[in-house]
């Protein structure tokens, strides 16, 4: 009898060490890549949130509620900011042509630019010229023009709109003045009213272009937190602590493939509306990508989302493209396949 009360009791040790190791794994890896992480000399914050909390969190800059310019993290704002104005009516549809909307910023719009629809904004298939991934000076060129919005305007057409994968923050831009047409106000207060405030961010700096419009594509300062925030939306399906803020709807089309990248960046084979996508194993995610690593990447079946920021002013090209890589390699292969 002894014996076997013995044997039951060893064997319910066995069980419950067994079980703690079960979970140990993901746990020790996660931990791992925090570590390996933080060898990276411009990263400012990682986070990792699954299943509605955060798991992990580390800053190596700041904390939680610092500010940092998210760069092109802005043009996926801008994405929602058009699906709310469409929820809303006021703009009709993602089909309709540009040229309706810029007469204020550009008098005379050749034929062709204006039948480009504000979908081929979002989907980076406008058809303008400049490619930024391959002509890297292409976004200092277009910031540093008199006239932002001109500048995009009087470029030549490489393709017919609709057609072909061209990233370019000039074209993105043009959206900016879109919304503040079709809104009767400045694409930061149109936010600030709809999205923004609903969501608990507070912005402390949108950068403006020289005419006085809000930058559509780059220069919104976000903390880690806000960022957080924004992916839940996401995540959420359009909806922020019970609240709707953007369509179900919308949230799936800009999230959903619209044109092939053709492998111009490394894990983003697909584009949707200001969003890339991209997959791992049988999982697919999305991501905000900005400049020099700043991402907001959402699995939405395995319930995740994670956060990831860097310095990149006053870093080399070479040394912002290279923690780029190393940044989102980490997320997509590393962090990802811990919860497959």
């Amino acid at each position: 009898m002894k014996s076997h009360i013995l044997t039951i009791f060893l064997l319910s040790i066995l069980l419950t060490v067994s079980s703690c190791k079960k979970e140990e794994p993901n746990s020790t890896t996660l931990a791992n890549i925090f570590v390996d992480a933080a060898q990276n000399d411009n990263l400012r914050c990682l986070i990792v949130y699954k299943d509605g909390q955060i798991v992990k969190e580390k800053y190596l800059i700041g904390d939680s509620l610092t500010t940092h310019d998210v760069r092109s993290v802005t043009k996926s704002v801008m994405s929602t900011l058009v699906g709310i104005s469409i929820d809303k009516g006021i703009i009709s549809s993602e089909n309709n042509e540009i040229g309706d909307y810029l007469s204020d910023y550009a008098s005379s719009i050749d034929s062709i630019k204006a039948t480009i629809r504000i979908c081929d904004i979002l989907s980076m298939t406008s058809g303008i010229s400049g490619n930024e991934i391959t002509n890297p000076t292409e976004y200092n060129n277009w910031i540093n023009a008199p006239n932002q919005i001109l500048y995009t305007l009087n470029k030549q057409m490489d393709s017919s709109p609709g057609q072909s994968f061209n990233y370019n923050s000039g074209s993105s831009h043009l959206m900016s003045g879109i919304l503040t047409q079709a809104t009767g106000q400045s694409v930061f207060n149109f936010a600030e009213e709809y999205l923004f405030q609903p969501i608990g961010i507070n912005i402390q700096y949108w950068q403006k272009d020289k005419q006085g419009l809000y930058n559509g594509a780059a220069g919104l300062q976000l903390t880690p937190y806000d960022m957080l925030k924004f992916g839940q939306l996401y995540l959420n399906k359009g909806i922020y602590n019970d609240v709707r803020i953007v369509s179900e709807d919308w949230v799936n089309k800009a999230t959903s493939f619209k044109i092939s990248t053709n492998g111009i960046e490394p894990f983003g084979p697909s584009y949707g509306y200001f969003w890339w996508i991209g997959y791992s194993n049988a999982h697919e995610y999305f991501f905000a990508n900005g400049y020099g690593g700043q991402f907001i990447v959402i699995s939405p079946d395995l319930n995740l989302i994670v956060i990831a920021t860097n310095n990149w002013s006053g870093v080399s090209t070479t040394i912002t493209n290279q923690q780029w890589y190393n940044t989102l390699e980490l997320i997509v292969d590393r962090i990802i396949p811990l919860y497959e």
